[in-house]
């Protein structure tokens, strides 16, 4: 087997898109439990040549409509692989390739007519159709829509993005990324902004990170105002927007941005949760943007996290751990060794970029196969690691890559002193669908460690406790009226 390899450094300014488009494109072809998936057979298949997967299956090519053809295939779910991929190479845009064929999106005004009125029926549509929706409405020139039936629409998609796990959350949040970049953006705008109002609202980081898709000037004004002046939750959720727009928007943006990130950080009370946020955005800054701007915060930035150097050297034994596991998971799955697996892993359980470690996850995801047998590995780091940062990092993202399904150490982090592995196991026990004992629910509840993830998890399995939460005198007006959000909105989503 051609062994496909992201040869970065660990601690570099970029990563090799197009081996990890080809390496999640052999894996999920090479681990599908169906009949000629070899790469001949399955040229024969999409009526193309082998040559031609094979330059997608190496980094040579990217190719959307191939990649939408491998999920029918291959028996995976509309969207499946294609919204990991495209959501990679838009968090990356000056190092993924530009994809030959995107593909037709919807070419009729019958069609269209006919996708539009299924995603308006009373049951979710899967999240394919929603990704194939959006395609068609941000087409450049799109405009088919009057904005009083796009609203509704978008309302929907919000809801469901909140509610949505696994597949089901890659396609709505790469749907509702490509409605914020369209002519329809200032209407997910206007939702983000209704929404915060909600702070008892679930999937407000989703939301605010699809707002940070796009750079536009009143998106970008609302969210350093919310950097200023906003509560906690609220300032974290605007510095979470405008590190988005960072990374998709690169040095312009930064350059445009710099004056008012040094004046918002200037501004800042020491010690605060603002300061803190403030000054992360300004270490976000490229050097490049700071030599020629004759700018100087006003004071020195506070002290910074320091992250433990990591490096691909076989004595690094965060490095080597990252490969025993990934010769391990090749061997169960019989893919045999994938260095590019260890380096997934390394990017979730301890690299400090979130944007590289979400679209680790999302891309280790779209492989079932292998997604769980990770999960479990980034589980064992968690619980074994002696460093809080290493810790907090893994569990904060091993939700995503659990994929909807359950964990094999979850029932003994229900009950770990450990309030970072309990939120955990809550999290992921909701992702699943999995509702938790009522005892538990009860204690997780009044525990403001814990007490967000619960709500989330009664939530998203449609937990018989939630009406009686959403009066309970007992817990606080938050809790009750999120109970509340989640009886008028729905349950879990995983389609």
């Amino acid at each position: 087997m051609i062994t496909v390899d992201d040869a970065t450094a660990l601690d570099g300014a970029a990563v090799d898109v197009a081996a990890r488009i080809a390496w999640v494109l052999r894996m999920a072809r090479t681990t599908a439990d169906l009949p000629d998936t070899g790469l001949r057979q399955l040229a024969r298949r999409l009526g193309t040549s082998t040559a031609r997967l094979s330059r997608m299956e190496t980094g040579q090519l990217r190719d959307g409509r191939l990649v939408d053809a491998y999920e029918e295939a291959l028996g995976l779910p509309e969207g499946s692989l294609r919204a990991p991929v495209d959501i990679l190479c838009r968090t990356f845009p000056e190092a993924s390739p530009r994809d030959s064929d995107p593909g037709r999106a919807v070419d009729s005004v019958a069609d269209l007519s006919r996708l539009t009125e299924r995603l308006e029926r009373p049951e979710p549509a899967p999240g394919g159709a929603w990704l194939r929706w959006a395609r068609t409405m941000s087409a450049p020139g799109n405009i088919g829509l009057p904005e009083r039936h796009a609203l509704p629409l978008l309302e929907r998609l919000v809801s469901e993005l909140a509610r949505s796990v696994a597949h089901a959350y890659h396609t709505r949040y790469e749907a509702l990324a490509l409605m914020r970049c369209s002519a329809y953006g200032h209407l997910v705008l206007q939702i983000a902004r209704t929404e915060l109002a909600r702070p008892h609202a679930h999937g407000l980081g989703d939301l605010m990170s699809a707002v940070g898709e796009s750079t536009t000037p009143d998106g970008l004004d609302w969210c350093l105002d919310l950097l200023r002046g906003g509560t906690d939750r609220e300032a974290t959720l605007g510095a979470l927007a405008i590190e988005n727009m960072g990374q998709v928007g690169g040095d312009r943006f930064w350059r445009d941005v710099l004056p008012s990130v040094v004046a918002a950080f200037d501004a800042t009370e020491p010690g605060t949760v603002s300061e803190e946020l403030a000054a992360h955005l300004v270490r976000l800054v490229p050097p490049s943007t700071w030599k020629d701007s004759g700018l100087v915060p006003a004071r020195p930035l506070p002290p910074a996290t320091v992250a433990a150097k990591v490096s691909k050297d076989q004595a690094d034994h965060r490095w080597r751990e990252c490969l025993d596991a990934a010769r391990a998971i090749g061997t169960e799955a019989g893919v045999g060794d994938q260095p590019l697996l260890a380096r997934l892993v390394h990017d979730i359980a301890f690299g400090p970029w979130a944007t590289r470690a979400a679209t680790s996850f999302m891309l280790l995801a779209a492989v079932p196969a292998l997604a769980g047998r990770a999960a479990a590995h980034v589980a064992r780091i968690a619980e074994d690691t002696s460093d809080p940062h290493v810790r907090e990092r893994a569990v904060q993202r091993l939700p995503g890559l659990v994929n909807g399904r359950d964990l094999p150490s979850l029932d003994r982090w229900l009950s770990h002193d450990d309030p970072a592995l309990r939120r955990t196991a809550i999290a992921v026990a909701g992702s699943a669908g999995r509702r938790l004992p009522e005892d538990v629910l009860r204690r997780a509840l009044m525990d403001p460690a814990t007490r967000r993830r619960a709500i989330g998890a009664a939530g998203l399995s449609g937990h018989p406790l939630l009406a009686e939460v959403a009066v309970s005198p007992e817990l606080p007006v938050d809790v009750r009226e999120a109970a509340r959000w989640w009886l008028e909105q729905g349950g879990r989503v995983a389609g």
